[in-house]
């Protein structure tokens, strides 16, 4: 075993340890840390021996240097996979305040016991990226960094500010896609009770209307399942193009 073999070895873990700390939460509770280190252990150990050997810095600082920036673009890489969960969880907290359920408005992981629209869908997700193999496609994007840029080097393209601005604007996008007939649904029930109220007056416009709301949006929550499923397979199919779009190409 040579001090290259195990210089890479150190590279490749704090990359993999950047990608593996962005994973979604699984049950309302995130992976435990010493999960998380054991499958870095293990990607570190599969790859290190397939990818170039990479050059041992000469100094203390080139190796903080190095090992700095394996850990911030493990963090990118795994960020960019991770924005799909942030749609679903802002899309979740759109639909509970448009099918009158609403929750107290995070930035976190929704809790079960506050945000359970939220909480509902995030767990779908969660069910579907396995199921999709997303998990697989973001390990192979791992694996086909350190072909773009080497271990113990690295490096993002010139645009991949840009291409970072640009997915974390498609969140908003897709959480409203998502959202959209569960908005157009509170749209159509409001403008039906409104012109409802102006026909019989002593109609208690309010209460009715807030209770159709929440069983339409529930009886339109039960049968979105297809659609959120052909959303989110399209974008975990994209992750890996969207997460190599960062490195440089030569």
């Amino acid at each position: 075993m040579t001090l290259g073999y195990l210089f890479t070895w150190l590279m490749v873990f704090m990359r993999s340890l950047g990608v593996i700390l962005q994973l979604p939460v699984l049950v309302g509770r995130p992976i435990p840390v010493t999960a998380r280190v054991g499958i870095c252990v293990c990607l570190a150990t599969l790859l290190s021996g397939v990818v170039p050997v990479a050059n041992v810095p000469t100094s203390m600082l080139n190796l903080i240097g190095a090992t700095a920036g394996e850990v911030i673009l493990g963090l990118v890489m795994g960020f960019v996979g991770r924005l799909a969960f942030a749609a679903v969880e802002m899309a979740g907290r759109t639909i509970a305040t448009e099918i009158g359920l609403s929750a107290s408005p995070g930035m976190g992981v929704p809790e079960p016991a506050t945000e359970p629209i939220a909480a509902l869908l995030s767990a779908f997700a969660v069910i579907l990226y396995f199921m999709f193999g997303g998990h697989q496609l973001l390990l192979s994007s791992l694996a086909r960094s350190f072909q773009l840029t080497h271990a113990g080097s690295p490096a993002f393209d010139s645009p991949a500010a840009e291409s970072l601005i640009r997915a974390t604007g498609h969140v908003i996008e897709l959480g409203l896609r998502i959202a959209a007939p569960f908005i157009a649904m509170n749209f159509l029930v409001t403008l039906a009770f409104s012109a409802l109220g102006r026909a019989v007056p002593k109609m208690s416009v309010f209460i009715l209307s807030a209770s159709v709301r929440v069983i339409a949006g529930l009886g339109l929550l039960s049968g979105a399942g297809a659609l959120i499923a052909r959303y989110l397979f399209s974008e975990f199919s994209q992750v890996p193009t969207r997460v190599l779009q960062l490195l440089p190409t030569h």
